[in-house]
């Protein structure tokens, strides 16, 4: 870099343009194609990939009906690297996804019984009552896939302001095919016209399992419906809003990237 021998190309009045990468501030797409010297440097697969999933993206490579799913957002070389979601965030939930190149970790970060722990922040129906809530998910809840248990970190209760934010943000952004009628009859949504609108919390727990929509199940059967649901960290890699974007990926940290290698289980050997 600091002899000017890497170049990489960007995008000027409809035209690729080659330009030197004068340093490591320069920010570069996670798909950007490096030469050094004129020969294309071949990207190294990495293990983990994170990515800030939206709201309204799938977590599926393809989806029949040609909603936003993960084949539009994953850049075209990491495609062809065959990198796959660690898992899934549900349609509705935003927050940290991984992506990994190596199949023995997937499963280690996946299976209950390596209690990987997953922390989520969530926006709930009504006023909580921490210290009920934190003797519920302690015990366990009870749901149609079993009983879960769940560490809840912290609780904060919105004003009624910031509750009416909540909702008319969650109405706007509502894909086209959700019907804001129905969801309002059934109980989903409060009538636009409705004041004042049902108060809300923010709770943060962590858990170490990841059935179907299990901390939405979890938190319902506690009696509060979950509004919006993100998901923060994920064993040692944690998602920061001020340094990845809704969309965007990063590769690994090197905290982060000690930590996911020393759950890569290792090759046995072969009998002689």
């Amino acid at each position: 870099l600091k002899q000017k021998r890497v170049t990489t190309t960007r995008r000027d009045h409809g035209e690729d343009v080659v330009v030197t990468v004068a340093g490591p501030s320069d920010r570069l797409s996670m798909d950007a194609t490096l030469w050094v010297d004129g020969d294309k440097v071949v990207p190294v697969i990495p293990l983990l990939l994170v990515y800030h999933k939206p709201k309204w993206v799938l977590s599926v490579m393809s989806d029949p009906q040609n909603r936003p799913c993960l084949n539009t957002v994953l850049p075209p070389h990491y495609q062809q690297q065959e990198l796959h979601p660690v898992g899934r965030l549900d349609y509705d939930t935003s927050g940290l996804l991984l992506f990994s190149s190596n199949g023995g970790l997937t499963q280690k970060l996946l299976h209950p019984s390596h209690e990987v722990p997953k922390q989520y922040v969530a926006i709930v129906e009504d006023v909580v009552n921490e210290e009920k809530l934190k003797e519920q998910l302690e015990t366990g809840v009870e749901t149609k896939e079993g009983i879960h248990t769940a560490e809840l970190v912290d609780v904060t209760h919105l004003s009624a302001e910031e509750s009416q934010n909540v909702w008319q943000q969650m109405r706007q952004a509502l894909p086209a095919e959700y019907n804001v009628t129905d969801l309002e009859e059934r109980g989903y949504l409060p009538k636009d016209d409705a004041t004042p609108k049902k108060l809300l919390s923010q709770v943060r727990i962590v858990v170490r399992e990841g059935k179907h929509r299990m901390v939405r199940r979890m938190l319902a059967n506690c009696g509060h419906g979950v509004v919006e649901l993100k998901r923060e960290q994920q064993g040692d890699i944690v998602l920061d809003d001020n340094t990845l974007a809704p969309s965007e990926f990063r590769n690994l940290t090197e905290a982060e990237q000690e930590w996911a290698q020393s759950l890569v289980p290792s090759k046995k050997k072969g009998k002689k």
